[in-house]
């Protein structure tokens, strides 16, 4: 059974962190885990309630933040 992962990523620095996202879904592949959410939000302070409503989905075994300031 494959780890499913929730990732939260930055519209801050929109290039670096949409790039950051593409090698981490990459990666997870490669590592034979499924990313079964991925959420964008405005900057890193709106992180924390994304991160909060993702770990409350029974789909998600853990999440990641891509961020780039």
């Amino acid at each position: 059974m494959p780890v499913k992962i929730g990732i939260v990523v930055s519209e801050f620095n929109y290039d670096i962190t949409m790039m950051m996202l593409e090698r981490a879904k990459e990666h997870a592949e490669f590592l034979g885990a499924e990313i079964t959410h991925v959420v964008s939000v405005p900057g890193v302070f709106d992180m924390p309630l994304a991160i909060k409503r993702l770990l409350e989905k029974k789909d998600v075994d853990g999440v990641v933040t891509l961020v780039r300031s």
